[in-house]
Protein backbone atom coordinates (compact mmCIF):
# COMPACT_ATOMS: atom_id res chain seq x y z
CA UNK A 1 0.00 0.00 0.00
CA UNK A 2 2.88 2.38 0.78
CA UNK A 3 4.43 1.64 -2.63
CA UNK A 4 1.08 2.22 -4.39
CA UNK A 5 0.68 5.52 -2.58
CA UNK A 6 4.18 6.61 -3.64
CA UNK A 7 3.51 5.68 -7.29
CA UNK A 8 0.17 7.57 -7.36
CA UNK A 9 1.83 10.56 -5.73
CA UNK A 10 4.61 10.50 -8.33
CA UNK A 11 2.14 10.47 -11.27
CA UNK A 12 0.14 13.25 -9.65
CA UNK A 13 3.32 15.29 -9.37
CA UNK A 14 4.26 14.64 -12.99
CA UNK A 15 0.77 15.55 -14.29
CA UNK A 16 0.76 18.85 -12.47
CA UNK A 17 4.33 19.91 -13.15
CA UNK A 18 5.33 18.47 -16.52
CA UNK A 19 5.50 20.91 -19.45
CA UNK A 20 4.96 18.11 -21.98
CA UNK A 21 3.87 14.47 -21.86
CA UNK A 22 5.27 11.46 -23.67
CA UNK A 23 3.51 8.20 -24.50
CA UNK A 24 5.96 5.53 -25.65
CA UNK A 25 8.92 7.86 -25.06
CA UNK A 26 10.78 9.18 -22.03
CA UNK A 27 11.97 12.24 -23.95
CA UNK A 28 8.92 13.98 -25.44
CA UNK A 29 9.68 16.78 -27.86
CA UNK A 30 9.94 20.11 -26.12
CA UNK A 31 7.57 21.73 -28.62
CA UNK A 32 4.83 19.14 -28.11
CA UNK A 33 2.41 19.14 -25.22
CA UNK A 34 1.72 15.48 -26.03
CA UNK A 35 4.28 13.31 -27.87
CA UNK A 36 3.02 9.85 -28.89
CA UNK A 37 5.75 7.53 -30.15
CA UNK A 38 5.12 4.07 -31.62
CA UNK A 39 6.36 1.83 -34.41
CA UNK A 40 3.37 -0.52 -34.47
CA UNK A 41 0.26 1.46 -33.31
CA UNK A 42 -1.51 4.65 -34.29
CA UNK A 43 -3.42 7.45 -32.61
CA UNK A 44 -7.20 6.77 -32.68
CA UNK A 45 -9.52 9.82 -32.51
CA UNK A 46 -13.23 9.55 -31.63
CA UNK A 47 -15.15 7.74 -34.39
CA UNK A 48 -18.73 8.77 -35.11
CA UNK A 49 -21.33 9.02 -37.87
CA UNK A 50 -22.29 12.19 -39.69
CA UNK A 51 -25.47 12.44 -37.59
CA UNK A 52 -23.58 11.90 -34.33
CA UNK A 53 -21.03 14.55 -35.31
CA UNK A 54 -23.81 17.06 -36.01
CA UNK A 55 -25.32 16.30 -32.59
CA UNK A 56 -22.22 17.66 -30.81
CA UNK A 57 -23.36 20.71 -28.86
CA UNK A 58 -21.31 23.88 -29.47
CA UNK A 59 -18.20 22.26 -31.01
CA UNK A 60 -15.04 24.25 -30.33
CA UNK A 61 -12.78 25.34 -33.19
CA UNK A 62 -10.02 22.77 -33.67
CA UNK A 63 -12.11 19.78 -32.50
CA UNK A 64 -11.03 16.62 -34.37
CA UNK A 65 -13.08 13.49 -35.12
CA UNK A 66 -13.17 10.64 -37.64
CA UNK A 67 -16.47 10.67 -39.57
CA UNK A 68 -17.28 7.07 -40.46
CA UNK A 69 -19.88 7.77 -43.15
CA UNK A 70 -18.60 11.03 -44.64
CA UNK A 71 -17.45 10.21 -48.19
CA UNK A 72 -15.55 6.94 -47.63
CA UNK A 73 -14.67 7.82 -44.05
CA UNK A 74 -12.41 10.77 -43.24
CA UNK A 75 -10.69 12.82 -40.56
CA UNK A 76 -12.44 16.13 -39.97
CA UNK A 77 -11.91 19.21 -37.86
CA UNK A 78 -14.22 22.05 -36.86
CA UNK A 79 -12.98 25.48 -37.99
CA UNK A 80 -15.38 27.45 -35.84
CA UNK A 81 -18.04 27.65 -38.57
CA UNK A 82 -18.24 24.28 -40.28
CA UNK A 83 -16.68 20.82 -40.33
CA UNK A 84 -13.76 20.51 -42.76
CA UNK A 85 -12.03 17.52 -44.32
CA UNK A 86 -8.65 17.22 -42.60
CA UNK A 87 -6.47 15.48 -45.17
CA UNK A 88 -6.79 15.47 -48.95
CA UNK A 89 -4.80 14.17 -51.85
CA UNK A 90 -2.29 16.50 -53.50
CA UNK A 91 -4.11 18.83 -55.91
CA UNK A 92 -7.58 17.99 -54.60
CA UNK A 93 -10.04 20.26 -52.83
CA UNK A 94 -11.26 19.60 -49.25
CA UNK A 95 -14.93 18.67 -48.94
CA UNK A 96 -17.02 21.60 -47.70
CA UNK A 97 -20.70 22.52 -47.47
CA UNK A 98 -22.41 23.47 -50.76
CA UNK A 99 -22.45 26.98 -52.21
CA UNK A 100 -26.03 28.25 -52.59
CA UNK A 101 -28.01 31.43 -53.14
CA UNK A 102 -31.68 32.15 -52.40
CA UNK A 103 -33.96 32.97 -55.33
CA UNK A 104 -36.05 36.13 -55.04
CA UNK A 105 -39.60 35.62 -53.77
CA UNK A 106 -42.44 35.85 -56.31
CA UNK A 107 -46.12 34.95 -56.83
CA UNK A 108 -46.99 36.25 -53.35
CA UNK A 109 -50.62 35.85 -52.25
CA UNK A 110 -52.40 36.03 -48.90
CA UNK A 111 -51.21 32.51 -48.03
CA UNK A 112 -48.60 31.35 -50.58
CA UNK A 113 -45.38 32.43 -52.28
CA UNK A 114 -42.65 31.00 -54.52
CA UNK A 115 -38.90 31.01 -53.97
CA UNK A 116 -36.05 28.56 -54.46
CA UNK A 117 -32.30 28.37 -54.75
CA UNK A 118 -29.31 27.96 -57.01
CA UNK A 119 -26.55 25.54 -55.95
CA UNK A 120 -23.35 26.41 -57.82
CA UNK A 121 -21.11 23.92 -55.99
CA UNK A 122 -21.83 20.74 -54.07
CA UNK A 123 -18.66 21.20 -51.95
CA UNK A 124 -17.10 18.03 -53.31
CA UNK A 125 -19.82 15.76 -51.88
CA UNK A 126 -23.21 15.09 -53.47
CA UNK A 127 -26.10 17.29 -52.31
CA UNK A 128 -28.63 14.97 -50.69
CA UNK A 129 -31.34 17.48 -49.77
CA UNK A 130 -32.32 20.95 -50.85
CA UNK A 131 -35.27 23.32 -50.57
CA UNK A 132 -36.31 26.48 -48.75
CA UNK A 133 -37.14 27.13 -45.11
CA UNK A 134 -39.13 30.04 -43.74
CA UNK A 135 -40.25 31.68 -40.51
CA UNK A 136 -41.40 35.03 -39.14
CA UNK A 137 -38.02 35.28 -37.37
CA UNK A 138 -34.69 35.90 -39.14
CA UNK A 139 -32.31 33.13 -40.25
CA UNK A 140 -34.67 30.13 -40.26
CA UNK A 141 -33.01 26.69 -40.22
CA UNK A 142 -34.00 23.20 -41.33
CA UNK A 143 -34.82 22.36 -37.71
CA UNK A 144 -38.20 24.00 -38.48
CA UNK A 145 -41.12 22.12 -40.00
CA UNK A 146 -41.87 25.03 -42.36
CA UNK A 147 -39.61 23.90 -45.18
CA UNK A 148 -39.78 22.24 -48.56
CA UNK A 149 -37.91 19.30 -50.03
CA UNK A 150 -36.84 19.99 -53.62
CA UNK A 151 -34.88 16.79 -54.16
CA UNK A 152 -31.12 16.57 -54.53
CA UNK A 153 -28.26 17.69 -56.79
CA UNK A 154 -26.95 21.06 -57.89
CA UNK A 155 -28.39 23.80 -60.09
CA UNK A 156 -31.53 25.91 -59.82
CA UNK A 157 -34.83 24.80 -58.32
CA UNK A 158 -38.10 26.38 -57.19
CA UNK A 159 -40.29 25.70 -54.17
CA UNK A 160 -43.80 26.73 -53.19
CA UNK A 161 -44.33 28.16 -49.71
CA UNK A 162 -47.80 27.32 -48.41
CA UNK A 163 -49.83 27.76 -45.23
CA UNK A 164 -48.72 31.36 -44.74
CA UNK A 165 -50.77 33.87 -42.76
CA UNK A 166 -52.01 37.00 -44.48
CA UNK A 167 -50.42 40.39 -43.89
CA UNK A 168 -47.31 38.84 -42.29
CA UNK A 169 -43.60 39.43 -42.90
CA UNK A 170 -41.60 36.24 -43.43
CA UNK A 171 -37.92 35.34 -43.74
CA UNK A 172 -36.93 32.68 -46.28
CA UNK A 173 -33.60 30.96 -47.01
CA UNK A 174 -32.61 28.32 -49.53
CA UNK A 175 -30.70 25.37 -48.08
CA UNK A 176 -28.56 22.54 -49.39
CA UNK A 177 -27.21 19.58 -47.42
CA UNK A 178 -24.30 17.24 -48.14
CA UNK A 179 -22.33 14.90 -45.88
CA UNK A 180 -20.29 17.82 -44.55
CA UNK A 181 -23.28 19.84 -43.40
CA UNK A 182 -26.03 22.28 -44.45
CA UNK A 183 -25.41 25.58 -46.19
CA UNK A 184 -27.92 28.42 -46.50
CA UNK A 185 -28.49 31.15 -49.03
CA UNK A 186 -29.21 34.73 -48.09
CA UNK A 187 -32.07 35.61 -45.75
CA UNK A 188 -34.77 37.31 -47.86
CA UNK A 189 -37.90 38.94 -46.47
CA UNK A 190 -41.35 39.30 -48.01
CA UNK A 191 -44.84 40.13 -46.82
CA UNK A 192 -48.01 38.23 -47.66
CA UNK A 193 -50.95 40.16 -49.04
CA UNK A 194 -53.85 41.47 -47.01
CA UNK A 195 -57.12 39.74 -47.97
CA UNK A 196 -59.76 41.93 -49.58
CA UNK A 197 -62.34 43.43 -47.24
CA UNK A 198 -65.06 41.00 -46.28
CA UNK A 199 -68.42 41.98 -44.91
CA UNK A 200 -71.69 40.41 -43.90
CA UNK A 201 -75.05 41.58 -42.65
CA UNK A 202 -77.63 40.02 -40.38
CA UNK A 203 -79.99 37.73 -42.26
CA UNK A 204 -83.45 36.41 -41.45
CA UNK A 205 -84.19 34.00 -38.61
CA UNK A 206 -85.41 30.59 -39.70
CA UNK A 207 -87.51 28.11 -37.72
CA UNK A 208 -87.39 24.32 -38.17
CA UNK A 209 -90.26 21.87 -37.83
CA UNK A 210 -89.45 21.40 -34.11
CA UNK A 211 -89.65 25.15 -33.50
CA UNK A 212 -85.90 25.70 -33.12
CA UNK A 213 -84.77 29.17 -34.20
CA UNK A 214 -81.60 29.77 -36.26
CA UNK A 215 -80.06 33.21 -36.89
CA UNK A 216 -78.34 33.77 -40.23
CA UNK A 217 -75.89 36.07 -41.99
CA UNK A 218 -75.86 37.38 -45.56
CA UNK A 219 -72.33 37.27 -46.99
CA UNK A 220 -70.81 39.84 -49.30
CA UNK A 221 -70.86 37.12 -51.99
CA UNK A 222 -74.63 36.83 -51.84
CA UNK A 223 -75.06 33.65 -49.78
CA UNK A 224 -77.18 33.40 -46.63
CA UNK A 225 -75.92 30.90 -44.02
CA UNK A 226 -77.32 29.89 -40.64
CA UNK A 227 -74.99 30.61 -37.73
CA UNK A 228 -76.06 27.74 -35.47
CA UNK A 229 -75.81 23.99 -35.99
CA UNK A 230 -78.98 22.18 -36.95
CA UNK A 231 -80.91 20.65 -34.02
CA UNK A 232 -84.03 19.24 -35.67
CA UNK A 233 -85.37 15.71 -34.97
CA UNK A 234 -87.94 15.51 -37.79
CA UNK A 235 -87.88 15.80 -41.54
CA UNK A 236 -89.68 18.67 -43.19
CA UNK A 237 -92.83 16.55 -43.63
CA UNK A 238 -92.95 15.87 -39.87
CA UNK A 239 -91.70 12.27 -39.95
CA UNK A 240 -89.16 11.32 -37.30
CA UNK A 241 -85.42 11.16 -37.86
CA UNK A 242 -84.45 8.26 -35.56
CA UNK A 243 -82.11 8.89 -32.64
CA UNK A 244 -79.54 6.06 -32.46
CA UNK A 245 -77.38 5.62 -29.35
CA UNK A 246 -75.99 2.12 -29.87
CA UNK A 247 -72.60 2.14 -31.62
CA UNK A 248 -73.09 -1.20 -33.41
CA UNK A 249 -76.48 -0.13 -34.69
CA UNK A 250 -75.12 3.25 -35.79
CA UNK A 251 -72.25 1.66 -37.76
CA UNK A 252 -74.67 -0.55 -39.73
CA UNK A 253 -77.09 2.22 -40.75
CA UNK A 254 -78.04 2.93 -44.36
CA UNK A 255 -80.86 5.34 -43.47
CA UNK A 256 -81.01 8.69 -41.70
CA UNK A 257 -80.24 9.05 -37.98
CA UNK A 258 -78.91 11.50 -35.43
CA UNK A 259 -77.25 11.51 -31.99
CA UNK A 260 -75.95 13.92 -29.39
CA UNK A 261 -72.22 14.01 -28.83
CA UNK A 262 -71.51 11.31 -26.20
CA UNK A 263 -75.29 10.73 -26.24
CA UNK A 264 -75.48 13.58 -23.72
CA UNK A 265 -78.15 16.15 -24.56
CA UNK A 266 -77.80 18.10 -21.30
CA UNK A 267 -74.17 19.00 -22.03
CA UNK A 268 -74.12 19.37 -25.81
CA UNK A 269 -77.58 20.01 -27.28
CA UNK A 270 -78.10 23.73 -26.73
CA UNK A 271 -74.65 24.84 -27.89
CA UNK A 272 -73.58 22.30 -30.52
CA UNK A 273 -76.82 20.85 -31.92
CA UNK A 274 -77.17 17.31 -33.19
CA UNK A 275 -74.78 15.11 -35.19
CA UNK A 276 -76.38 13.59 -38.31
CA UNK A 277 -75.27 10.82 -40.62
CA UNK A 278 -75.22 11.67 -44.32
CA UNK A 279 -78.30 9.59 -45.04
CA UNK A 280 -80.34 12.07 -43.01
CA UNK A 281 -78.73 14.98 -44.85
CA UNK A 282 -79.61 13.47 -48.24
CA UNK A 283 -83.08 12.12 -47.44
CA UNK A 284 -85.67 13.25 -50.01
CA UNK A 285 -88.04 14.31 -47.22
CA UNK A 286 -85.68 17.17 -46.48
CA UNK A 287 -83.90 17.93 -43.23
CA UNK A 288 -84.02 21.70 -43.74
CA UNK A 289 -86.99 24.06 -43.36
CA UNK A 290 -88.80 25.29 -46.45
CA UNK A 291 -86.62 27.66 -48.48
CA UNK A 292 -83.34 26.31 -47.07
CA UNK A 293 -81.06 23.36 -47.81
CA UNK A 294 -77.84 21.64 -46.78
CA UNK A 295 -75.00 23.20 -48.83
CA UNK A 296 -73.40 21.28 -51.68
CA UNK A 297 -69.66 21.37 -52.44
CA UNK A 298 -70.00 24.27 -54.88
CA UNK A 299 -71.63 26.42 -52.17
CA UNK A 300 -68.93 25.61 -49.62
CA UNK A 301 -66.35 26.46 -52.30
CA UNK A 302 -68.02 29.80 -53.04
CA UNK A 303 -67.99 30.72 -49.34
CA UNK A 304 -64.32 29.74 -49.03
CA UNK A 305 -63.29 31.71 -52.14
CA UNK A 306 -65.28 34.70 -50.92
CA UNK A 307 -63.19 34.71 -47.73
CA UNK A 308 -59.93 34.00 -49.57
CA UNK A 309 -59.76 34.53 -53.36
CA UNK A 310 -56.43 32.66 -53.36
CA UNK A 311 -58.03 29.50 -51.93
CA UNK A 312 -57.55 26.25 -53.87
CA UNK A 313 -60.91 24.51 -53.53
CA UNK A 314 -59.71 21.52 -55.55
CA UNK A 315 -57.64 20.28 -52.60
CA UNK A 316 -59.14 17.24 -50.86
CA UNK A 317 -56.97 16.43 -47.84
CA UNK A 318 -57.19 16.14 -44.07
CA UNK A 319 -53.71 17.70 -43.75
CA UNK A 320 -53.50 20.30 -46.58
CA UNK A 321 -55.95 23.16 -46.31
CA UNK A 322 -57.82 24.78 -49.17
CA UNK A 323 -57.10 28.18 -47.65
CA UNK A 324 -54.73 29.26 -44.90
CA UNK A 325 -57.08 31.99 -43.65
CA UNK A 326 -60.71 31.11 -44.44
CA UNK A 327 -60.96 28.71 -41.49
CA UNK A 328 -59.95 31.43 -39.06
CA UNK A 329 -62.61 33.69 -40.54
CA UNK A 330 -65.21 30.98 -39.93
CA UNK A 331 -64.28 30.07 -36.35
CA UNK A 332 -65.85 31.56 -33.25
CA UNK A 333 -63.47 33.83 -31.35
CA UNK A 334 -61.86 32.82 -28.08
CA UNK A 335 -61.32 29.54 -26.26
CA UNK A 336 -64.49 29.15 -24.22
CA UNK A 337 -65.51 26.41 -26.65
CA UNK A 338 -62.37 25.83 -28.73
CA UNK A 339 -59.23 24.30 -27.22
CA UNK A 340 -56.27 26.68 -26.86
CA UNK A 341 -54.82 28.19 -29.03
CA UNK A 342 -57.75 28.35 -31.51
CA UNK A 343 -55.23 29.50 -34.12
CA UNK A 344 -56.22 32.41 -36.36
CA UNK A 345 -59.81 32.64 -35.15
CA UNK A 346 -61.42 36.01 -35.92
CA UNK A 347 -64.97 35.14 -37.09
CA UNK A 348 -64.72 37.81 -39.82
CA UNK A 349 -67.31 35.82 -41.77
CA UNK A 350 -69.90 35.79 -38.97
CA UNK A 351 -70.21 31.99 -39.39
CA UNK A 352 -69.53 31.30 -35.67
CA UNK A 353 -68.07 27.84 -36.30
CA UNK A 354 -67.98 25.67 -33.15
CA UNK A 355 -65.95 22.51 -32.37
CA UNK A 356 -68.84 20.06 -31.99
CA UNK A 357 -66.72 16.96 -32.64
CA UNK A 358 -68.12 13.95 -34.49
CA UNK A 359 -69.51 10.46 -34.26
CA UNK A 360 -67.21 8.16 -36.21
CA UNK A 361 -68.41 5.56 -38.73
CA UNK A 362 -68.16 2.87 -36.04
CA UNK A 363 -70.25 4.84 -33.55
CA UNK A 364 -67.45 6.25 -31.35
CA UNK A 365 -67.19 9.94 -30.42
CA UNK A 366 -64.13 12.04 -31.16
CA UNK A 367 -62.43 15.48 -31.55
CA UNK A 368 -64.87 17.47 -29.41
CA UNK A 369 -63.55 21.02 -28.80
CA UNK A 370 -60.70 20.46 -31.29
CA UNK A 371 -62.63 20.21 -34.58
CA UNK A 372 -65.88 21.28 -36.13
CA UNK A 373 -66.99 19.15 -39.08
CA UNK A 374 -69.96 19.97 -41.33
CA UNK A 375 -71.55 17.83 -44.03
CA UNK A 376 -71.79 18.79 -47.67
CA UNK A 377 -74.79 17.34 -49.51
CA UNK A 378 -72.45 16.05 -52.23
CA UNK A 379 -71.80 12.35 -52.64
CA UNK A 380 -68.40 11.55 -54.16
CA UNK A 381 -68.73 7.81 -54.61
CA UNK A 382 -70.97 5.15 -53.07
CA UNK A 383 -70.94 5.38 -49.26
CA UNK A 384 -68.52 8.34 -49.38
CA UNK A 385 -69.44 12.03 -49.09
CA UNK A 386 -67.52 15.24 -48.47
CA UNK A 387 -67.36 17.47 -45.43
CA UNK A 388 -65.57 20.63 -44.31
CA UNK A 389 -63.28 20.75 -41.27
CA UNK A 390 -62.14 23.58 -38.99
CA UNK A 391 -59.45 22.85 -36.40
CA UNK A 392 -58.29 24.42 -33.12
CA UNK A 393 -54.61 24.56 -34.19
CA UNK A 394 -55.01 25.80 -37.75
CA UNK A 395 -56.54 28.82 -39.48
CA UNK A 396 -57.32 26.86 -42.65
CA UNK A 397 -60.40 25.07 -43.92
CA UNK A 398 -60.10 21.45 -45.05
CA UNK A 399 -62.22 19.30 -47.33
CA UNK A 400 -62.19 15.55 -46.83
CA UNK A 401 -64.27 12.55 -47.86
CA UNK A 402 -65.89 10.40 -45.16
CA UNK A 403 -68.08 7.36 -44.82
CA UNK A 404 -71.73 8.34 -44.86
CA UNK A 405 -72.26 6.60 -41.50
CA UNK A 406 -70.20 9.34 -39.78
CA UNK A 407 -72.12 11.81 -37.66
CA UNK A 408 -71.31 15.52 -38.33
CA UNK A 409 -72.82 18.92 -37.67
CA UNK A 410 -75.04 20.57 -40.28
CA UNK A 411 -75.44 24.18 -41.38
CA UNK A 412 -78.01 25.49 -43.86
CA UNK A 413 -77.96 27.83 -46.86
CA UNK A 414 -80.95 29.80 -48.09
CA UNK A 415 -82.36 28.70 -51.48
Amino acid sequence: MQKLFLICSLFSFLNTTAQNVGIGTNTPAASAKLDVTSTNSGLLPPRMTYAQRNAIVNPVAGLIIYCTDCANGEMQYYNGTTWMQMTVAVGSVPFVVPTITTTSVSAITTSTATSGGNITSDGGVSVTARGVVWDTLPLPTIALSTKTNAGSGTGSYTSNLTGLLSNKTYHVRAYATNNVGTAYGGDLTFSTLTPPPYSYTTGPNVTDVNGNLYPSIVTSCGQTWTTKNLNVSRYKDGSLIPQVTNAVTWAALTTGAWCWYNNDSATYAATYGKLYNWYAVNDTRGIAPQGWHVPIDAEWNKFTKCLDPAADTNIISATSSQSAIAGGAMKELGTSHWVIPNTGANNNSGFLGLPGGNCTSNGAFDVFRTQGIWWSNTQNIQQIASARILSYNNSGIFKYNYYQTCGFSVRLVKD
